[in-house]
């Protein structure tokens, strides 16, 4: 052989081992930050209550998106997404996170009202989209989550008893009673115990206003009304009448006129 060929085909295998040594130390180093960060958060084994947020994080330096997907009770063999546990890896769906500038990433696993039972569930964190069953060859590390039901607890909650009356008559300004004590001007608005009450409204130039209302606890009471103007008095028409005399009026006209016939006798 060539001793030219020879030389380049040996520095052209040489570089390739040395690339094939750098990308598996590599995919290495990405697997060892991955399994520090997610055993930081929990890779041991970590209890949490249905419902709970449990966060999860690591390093994957050199990496874009981490892909996180989960096993456990009565999800697809092959892997679901965190947020969507009705889905599958199979389909191409997986909890995508995005890698920081730093090299970490951070998810929030909301376990509350997605679906979840009871049960040990296996959280995966990849490198690249892959299923369950096709991890090899692939940089990934995996953590076991167990979720239980809360204790159940049952509190009695305090009994409501007061409610909300709104007043609002026009004009505004109108004195507002309620049950004979004064409460203030319209527009109104005041707690009250639940019962009944007799609320009167007063403006000066208009009719008052009174009605009975039922407070109800936790509840607004509405009272919207316009008070009715008090009419003017108006002068009647036509000629005015006579003033009637008065009786000495009449007496003193009797005695005149008795005086006047016995004078003309």
């Amino acid at each position: 052989m060539d001793p030219v060929l020879s030389c380049t085909l040996n520095e052209e295998k040489k570089h390739y081992q040395e690339s094939a040594i750098v990308d598996l130390m590599h995919r290495i180093l990405i697997a060892t930050v991955l399994i520090a960060g997610m055993l930081a958060t929990g890779g041991t084994g970590l209890e949490a209550v249905l419902g709970e947020t449990v966060p999860l994080s690591g390093s994957a330096p050199g990496e874009r998106t981490v892909y996180l997907f989960m096993t456990g009770p009565n999800l697809d063999p092959d892997g679901a997404p965190l947020h969507a546990p009705t889905r599958s890896t199979a389909a191409g769906h997986y909890t995508e996170v995005r890698v920081l500038s730093s090299g970490r990433w951070e998810y929030k696993w909301n376990t509350g009202g997605i679906g979840l039972d009871a049960g040990t569930y296996t959280v995966y964190a990849v490198t690249e989209p892959r299923t369950r069953r096709d991890l090899r060859g692939a940089t990934y590390v995996t953590t076991t989550i167990t979720l239980r039901r809360a204790a159940l607890t049952l509190e009695e909650e305090p009994r409501r008893t007061h409610g909300l009356l709104k007043v609002t008559v026009e004009p505004f300004g109108a004195l507002i009673e309620v049950d004979g004590r004064f409460y203030g001007t319209s527009p109104l608005e005041t707690a009250l115990s639940a019962g009944t009450y007799e609320v009167r409204v007063t403006h000066e130039g208009y009719a008052p206003y009174r009605r009975v209302v039922t407070i109800f606890p936790d509840a607004t009471t509405l009272i919207e009304q316009s008070l009715e103007p008090i009419p003017s008095p108006t002068p009647k028409d036509g000629v005015p009448q006579t003033p009637v005399a008065s009786g000495w009026t009449l007496a003193l006209a009797g005695a005149v006129f008795y005086i006047f016939i016995r004078l003309r006798k």
